[in-house]
Order: C-alpha cells, then structure tokens, then sequence
C-alpha cells in the first residue's frame, strides 16, 4: 500500500499509551502555534493514516485534547482548536 510515510509523533522513544503520546505530540502542534485557533484538524481517518496507527488511538487522543480545552468536536463539521481564553 503506498501513501504518505507515518510521522513520527515519539522521536525520543518515550514509553506510555500510545494515544497518550499521541495527544502530546498534537498538543504540541498547537502550542507551537503550527495548528493555529479556529482551524479544522485533518480527518482521524487522515490522522490515523498519517501516523500508522488505528482510528481508536486518535479518537482517545482527540478525547484528551477536548478535555484539555485545547480542541472543540461540532458534530457533522469536525474538530477544531481552540481560541485561548
């Protein structure tokens, strides 16, 4: 199967879940202002594909970014990040 290689979200080898991990590198995409507010998140099917790893591990770790307040789910539209308070 061709298509974009998996980018690597864990480049130090860190151990835990592997949503976790996950959640933190794009918790880190948006505190380094390259998802900025109000932009739509690509698809977790787009995200899943893009990562290597199975639609479940990216709905848990849009799961903690919601919880983090760092993303908003509008259904039928899709996730978006956050204006900071």
């Amino acid at each position: 199967m061709s298509g974009p290689a998996p980018r690597k979200y864990n480049p130090d080898n860190k151990t835990g879940y592997e949503y976790e991990l996950l959640a933190e590198h794009l918790a880190g995409l948006i505190a380094s202002g390259e998802w900025t507010p109000g932009r739509r998140m690509p698809g977790e099917r787009s995200l899943a594909e893009e990562y290597g790893v199975a639609l479940d591990t990216v709905r848990k770790a849009t799961r903690i970014l919601r919880e983090r307040g760092l993303v908003q789910t509008l259904k039928s539209k899709g996730t978006f990040i956050a204006h900071p308070d």
